[in-house]
């Protein structure tokens, strides 16, 4: 663990599959090895394994824990206890509910039962609160089972095949989720274990900066509400998995009141920036409005894997949508928490939360999640700084040229200087001899020849599709939590930046925003309000085949980039898609507050070297490559 802190240090001696099962001895013996044949494997463990402990480890949203967090997976395993019931692990099940009171009381709620549950994961915690809330909000399902009345199509069809369709007794009918297209997937998962089936839950549309749209949000509900349908479940993400864009709360939370949904914010990845006050008055405005909320601290405050807890307003709701009374066990104390989940025995991992809160305090928190938001803010400034490097790094475009045009953009040296929403920096590497392509132009020319060639569907209710939008009140963060922590320079770059009318998201903009032929004058002014003749994103590729193809193309040059970073073993960064049309694209998470500055420019040139190596290998198509002068 050491040696990979070091500046040359490797973080894993990475090996393929069949190769490693060369190396190590993965066969089961009938007769045990003992202590002595043991330590091999242990050793070999250690050797082979991806040492997260490393500040560069950059590739998932987790990361190395503390010492503090060692020593709580030694308490729990020591004891091997299990917080099903009270008696048997009275101090955990305080710890736990202790933590997720206080937690619950940061985010909002301040009920007298407010507080939560810890579950295996943030996926569980998901799931459990979509139980809840069905349960909660149709308490005969848990009884009788799901039996939704016939839809409207569905009464239409039988009628015309000459059924006659009874009165249905249900007061429901088919049960829809809403969340962003951009969340995660554990919502689908969860309607497929409960029964609910994957077409009913509704993606709805985000816009430009990955976050959900709240008028969209009702359309969809109006919609569904027209065809018999019933609503009951409103997912608002805190922290999308790839962007790291955050749904505006409070607009949907009068969404959700309108139309009796319960309100679920899905903030494992995001959730924890609540320990930052104005990350919470921006970000996560409106989180006392939700039902329930996940939380995974295993993720920004690095308590060790795993630990992921459901806070809700009023805890009571557990037993009373889930418990079945089960007496052999549950004795009428009211402290079991098993009672109130969908299984039975279940590690305390809660108390990774409350000791790490115990040792380093709110305060230590929140300076721990300034600092990663401080090394985003170098990393993409080193990132823009490729004057030197030949342009070889281009950043991931969101936003709208509207915006581009007629917004005051802040700039330096005339390269745009924008922020990450979160801990996601978000980037291609471009090799050399290609030109310049504006994929998000480019995105943009795919839809509208799309729309050109097809008829677009008409909304199934007229009136649904003019829902004016509801503006959301969370606004960009970087300008008022950074501020305190960075140059008066840099403060003016971030103070600047503005996000669309529906998104909690700061744009960001390819670092190479001026066209090569812009005045000298323009590219020295500090803060620019860019003509739309003074911007130059790239090449927009308008035929269709030429679009496909500069894709496949720059993923075989990510791809190729990415595999020569794992094989060296020094980092760990991931690549992901966005969209349709744009090709996939790096995707570093700057989320261990022990990165240094070393590490982010070891990582800039780790990219424009491996680069370098792959890119020749991978001929650039002749529509893309560099015009001679």
């Amino acid at each position: 663990m050491d040696k990979s802190r070091q500046v040359d240090g490797r973080l894993v001696d990475y090996k393929e599959p069949e190769e490693l099962e060369q190396i190590m001895d993965f066969s089961l013996p009938d007769q045990g090895v003992g202590p002595e044949g043991i330590f091999p494997t242990i050793n070999q463990t250690l050797q082979y394994s991806v040492n997260t402990f490393s500040p560069r480890f950059m590739d998932k949203l987790y990361a190395g824990t503390t010492p503090i967090g060692v020593m709580s997976e030694l308490l729990l395993a020591g004891l091997n206890g299990n917080s099903h019931v009270y008696h048997v692990s009275p101090v955990f099940t305080l710890m736990e509910i202790h933590v997720t009171r206080a937690l619950a009381n940061l985010c909002g709620f301040t009920g007298p039962l407010a507080g939560g549950l810890s579950c295996p994961g943030g996926s569980a915690s998901n799931q459990l609160a979509m139980v809840t809330a069905r349960n909660a909000l149709f308490p005969e399902i848990k009884k009788h089972g799901y039996f939704p009345r016939p839809s409207v199509q569905e009464r239409e069809e039988l009628e015309k095949q000459g059924y006659y369709i009874r009165p249905s007794a249900s007061t429901y009918g088919k049960l829809i989720v809403f969340t962003s297209s951009a969340g995660h997937y554990s919502l689908e998962k969860s309607a497929v274990i409960m029964g609910l089936g994957t077409e009913n839950v509704v993606g709805v549309p985000y816009d430009s900066y990955g976050a959900m749209i709240p008028s969209e949000l009702e359309r969809l509900i109006q919609e569904h509400i027209a065809l018999g349908h019933t609503p009951f479940f409103i997912n608002v993400t805190a922290g999308t998995t790839v962007l790291g864009a955050f749904d505006a709360i409070r607009p949907c939370a009068e969404i959700a009141k309108k139309y009796n949904c319960w309100l679920h914010v899905d903030g494992s990845w995001g959730g924890c920036a609540i320990f930052v006050p104005e990350l919470a008055k921006t970000l996560l405005d409106g989180t006392e409005l939700a039902q329930s909320i996940t939380i995974n601290p295993h993720k920004m405050l690095q308590t060790s894997l795993q630990c992921s807890l459901l806070l809700v307003q009023d805890t009571s709701v557990f037993p009373r949508a889930n418990s079945l009374k089960a007496n052999y066990l549950f004795h009428g104390q009211s402290h079991d928490l098993a009672d109130g989940t969908l299984g039975c025995g279940r590690r305390s991992d809660a108390i990774k939360l409350f000791l790490g809160w115990k040792y380093y305090g709110k305060l230590g928190y929140q300076a721990r999640i300034e600092k990663s938001l401080s090394n985003v803010k170098r990393f993409v400034e080193l990132l823009a700084q490729d004057d030197y490097r030949g342009q070889r790094i281009q950043m991931l475009r969101l936003g709208n040229d509207r915006d581009d045009c007629e917004d005051g953009r802040a700039t330096k040296g005339g390269k745009d200087m924008y922020q990450p929403s979160h801990l996601q920096v978000c980037f291609w590497y471009r090799p050399r001899g290609s030109r310049l392509i504006d994929w998000r132009g480019t995105e943009q020319a795919c839809k509208d020849s799309v729309e050109l060639s097809s008829s677009t569907a008409s909304s199934r209710i007229a009136s649904a599709a003019g829902t004016p939008p509801l503006k959301a009140t969370n606004q960009p963060y970087l300008s008022q939590a950074i501020s305190s922590f960075v140059s008066e320079d840099d403060t003016l770059l971030a103070a600047s930046a503005t996000p669309s009318p529906n998104s909690s998201s700061v744009s960001l903009v390819s670092s190479v925003s001026i066209s090569s032929n812009a005045s000298s004058s323009s590219t020295a002014t500090s803060t620019l309000a860019a003509a739309p003749s003074k911007i130059d994103h790239g090449l927009i590729l308008r035929d269709p085949e030429e679009q496909q193809e500069a894709k496949a193309w720059m993923e075989r040059v990510t791809k190729a980039v990415h595999a020569r970073i794992r094989v060296r073993g020094e980092f760990m960064i991931d690549y992901a898609p966005f969209g349709t049309y744009s090709p996939i694209f790096f995707r570093v998470v700057l989320n261990p507050p022990t990165i240094r500055e070393i590490d982010l420019v070891k990582l800039v040139e780790e990219i424009l070297e491996c680069g370098e190596a792959v890119a020749d290998k991978i001929p650039i198509p002749e529509f893309c490559r560099e015009k001679s002068a």
